[in-house]
């Protein structure tokens, strides 16, 4: 199992990213219709491979996107 809880994000407001330095990820995120939407920007293909393997990947893909967005939202409130 794959535990995303503890990962450290580095949020850049500059260009609205959250990366976790120890896994390669990077999420972007942006502004649209007064939301802010998140979406997985980068991901070594070795860490997509062994989410995918998981049955739960797709969810596990999911938790990465959303502590990487509520990171950004504690460093830069909207």
């Amino acid at each position: 199992m794959i535990n995303v809880e503890n990962w450290v994000w580095i949020v850049n407001t500059d260009d609205m990213t959250c990366e976790n330095m120890e896994n390669k990820v990077k999420v972007k995120l942006e502004k649209a219709e007064g939301d802010l939407k998140a979406q997985l920007h980068d991901m070594p293909m070795e860490l997509f491979a062994e989410i995918s393997g998981h049955s739960n990947g797709e969810k596990i893909i999911e938790e990465i996107v959303r502590m990487a967005s509520e990171a950004y939202q504690r460093t830069y409130p909207q």
